[in-house]
């Protein structure tokens, strides 16, 4: 058995980027970016994005490029991280405090993504680092709660069989271990981390990739176990709790000599509440490049504002499309998160999708036998949500890193009919070995909904290069 010991500190160093079933019982019981070298390790700078809750009132709108209304249009320095190397590129851009959710106007459209807080629309590919570190801080403050940043000091040892994750916070340690199942063959391997083995691990372990096997009760939920023993005051839901457990996972691979793992070829991946928490983890950390939710319903894929639209579920009925609220229900998102009153979202998960692009993402959703079962996937809306997520990966020059692939399966049980879309992903963005990407496919037509009716923008044709 091979292992290596290995020590992630944060240093105190300016950086210069910009870094489930959504059913009861389920709950009960990321090549097509280019490839980059290392880099020194280098912590977070910048402003974190705002907690849960209402902030301070800032200048969130209105104003022009030319007027000081908090938002720094690009990182501070110049230089962006290379894509896939840290956890968000865009920590050096500046954003203003948000407003309260409660005084936001109401509206039943999906936010224009390309608009920028102070009503200027962006016009350069390089314009989206930041763009994206606007929309990160409105998700954290109206939909997630605060994502900590990278604890003082993470170390670890990767082996052929586990990989073990210490943490030490404000003079407390905690540890947690993920299981590692290797392919045949000599590494270093593509690895995926699957909450808990879920989504489709088989297809992907059969293409010779490692599988992380990330039981997320390890690192508990905000209000139990190492996660809310470490952030005793933070309000964020499930969601948040089990991206940061995956990103400490991540922080030892990088910090290992990827002899085993290869750090700079990994996805993640869940079904069903953990297709949600795989979603929301790709979106959080630019270190996965791809991102494979698997019946992810409300929580995850589907846009807030177009589920109660499109399929509205007046009387709750248990089998029916599951509306807003019950991700808050669930614990998956806070209780002050803006769901419940989507109308006033400023954000939703369509740009959740943007936060993923310009990196691979394969959304598998399941159409429940031509719409007799599963209706609580939402899936008409998370086709919708689908499409117009994908306008921004076209505006950025990389619409084929997005797929969309619909089947009648057996819940998180029967996923080989995802098989060939699932090949296609992970040879081309774990693999890199040129295959096609960029189809949206299903085996029933009605799930095919254009999102135009919610709709009063249009994608920017941007210029230039994306960092």
């Amino acid at each position: 058995m091979h292992l290596r010991h290995l020590t992630l500190l944060s240093l105190a160093v300016p950086v210069l980027f910009a870094a489930c079933s959504s059913d009861n019982s389920a709950r009960d019981a990321a090549s097509g970016v280019q490839e980059t070298g290392s880099t020194p390790d280098q912590t977070m700078g910048g402003v974190r994005p705002g907690g849960a809750g209402g902030g301070a009132v800032g200048s969130a709108s209105g104003g022009s490029e030319g007027q000081d209304t908090g938002i720094q249009l690009q990182p501070s320095g110049g230089e962006v991280a290379p894509l896939g190397t840290v956890e968000n590129r865009g920590s050096g851009c500046q954003v203003a405090a948000l407003p309260a959710g409660s005084t936001l106007p109401m509206s039943p459209n999906l936010p224009d993504p390309f608009t920028r807080l102070d009503g200027t629309r962006i016009t350069q590919k390089s314009d989206w680092v930041c763009r994206r570190q606007e929309i990160l801080k409105q998700a954290y403050q109206y939909i997630y709660g605060d994502k900590p940043p990278k604890p003082d000091s993470v170390t670890g040892t990767v082996s052929g069989t586990q990989v073990t994750v210490n943490i030490e916070l404000n003079g407390q340690s905690q540890s947690f271990t993920a299981n590692v199942t290797l392919p045949a063959g000599e590494g270093p391997f593509p690895a995926v981390i699957s909450f808990s083995g879920s989504g489709p691990t088989q297809q992907i372990s059969d293409l010779g990739v490692a599988v992380i096997n990330f039981n997320q009760s390890s690192v508990g939920s905000r209000n139990s176990g190492i996660f809310g023993t470490l952030y005793p005051g933070n309000a964020a839901g499930d969601l948040v709790a089990w991206a940061w457990g995956a990103s400490r996972i991540v922080d030892v691979l990088q910090a290992a000599d990827n002899t085993i793992i290869d750090s700079k070829r990994l996805g993640v991946t869940g079904c069903s509440f953990l297709g949600k928490a795989a979603f929301a983890t790709g979106a959080l950390d630019e270190r996965f490049v791809l991102t494979i939710p698997l019946e992810s319903g409300i929580g995850g894929v589907p846009s807030y504002k177009i589920v109660p639209q499109l399929e509205p579920n007046p009387t709750g009925a248990g089998d029916g499309p599951e509306q807003p609220q019950h991700a808050i229900n669930n614990g998956w998102l806070p209780g002050t998160s803006l769901v419940a009153s989507f109308q006033q979202l400023p954000v939703d998960t369509h740009e959740i999708i943007g936060l993923v692009a310009p990196r691979g993402l394969l959304v598998l959703g399941n159409t429940g036998t031509q719409g007799q079962y599963y209706k609580n996937l939402d899936f008409r809306s998370e086709h919708a949500t689908a499409l117009a997520g994908k306008e921004i990966f076209t505006a950025l020059g990389a619409a084929d890193n997005m797929s969309y692939d619909s089947r009648a399966v057996n819940h998180c049980q029967n996923t080989d009919r995802f098989t060939a879309a699932v090949q296609a992903s992970v040879g081309r963005f774990l693999l890199g070995n040129g295959s096609t990407t960029g189809t949206f496919t299903t085996d029933w037509e009605d799930v095919r909904v254009p999102p135009d009716q919610w709709k009063d923008w249009t994608a920017p044709t941007l210029d230039g290069d994306l960092p």
